[in-house]
């Protein structure tokens, strides 16, 4: 707030005070003067008062400034411990996520090679098992084949004997059917020497029926020729 100065005062008053016509020129220019230099002192206390504002204005804008420069470094030292602390918490992070892979990881292995020896002990037991099975197989094709060839041989024994049965069953046969034919040929010899000797006999008897008859037709013809004499 601007005070108005004792010659600013003396000068309002000198403007409004009715001084004797005598003195009205000396008055005036008294009054000029000091009018004008009242505009200039106003235009000194303007200027000073403008100088004073912008110098107020400047210093002014040069603390905003500075707030803004102290605002902006402790934006920046905020910004930098966020930055900071986001880097800590990322790194935390990435250890946490890194020791997390790296667990991963080693369970992953460890199941790789739980897997491999788990393959390596089935692929043990399946060449265990196929060994097996292929010796198995061969001691199974062995007694087959034993066991063929026993077949085999009882086979050709079984022949052999039914071979030597049936040979000796077609001698037995053969015999018995030499030895009915032989009995057939006595018994039909038997009946033929009996037929002959049945016929002989027949024969002999019949010589003797036919001697007695020739006898008896001999004596009847004599007898007849005695008779006719």
């Amino acid at each position: 707030v601007v005070v108005a100065t004792g010659a600013e005062q003396m000068c309002a008053m000198a403007d409004v005070a009715q001084v004797p016509t005598s003195m009205a020129k000396g008055a005036d220019l008294m009054s000029s003067q000091m009018q004008a230099n009242l505009t200039a002192a106003k235009e000194a206390r303007k200027r000073t008062e403008l100088d004073a504002q912008l110098l107020a204005n400047r210093i002014a804008l040069l603390k905003q400034e500075e707030e803004k420069a102290w605002k902006k470094i402790e934006e920046t030292r905020k910004r930098a411990n966020e930055i900071v602390e986001l880097r800590t918490q990322n790194e935390l992070k990435f250890n946490a996520k890194e020791e997390s892979y790296k667990a991963k990881w080693q369970s992953i292995r460890n199941a790789q090679a739980q897997n491999t020896m788990s393959r390596e002990q089935a692929k043990a037991m399946r060449d265990e098992t196929r060994r097996s099975l292929l010796d198995k197989k061969q001691q199974n094709a062995q007694n087959t084949k034993h066991q063929s060839q026993q077949i085999l041989l009882q086979k050709k024994a079984r022949e052999e004997a039914d071979h030597d049965s049936n040979k000796q069953r077609s001698n037995y046969l053969k015999q018995m059917k030499d030895e009915a034919k032989r009995r057939m040929e006595e018994n039909q010899l038997a009946q033929m020497e009996k037929i002959r000797e049945d016929c002989e006999a027949r024969t002999a008897q019949e010589e003797a029926l036919r001697a007695r008859t020739d006898s008896l037709v001999a004596k009847m013809e004599k007898e007849e020729m005695e008779l006719i004499q």
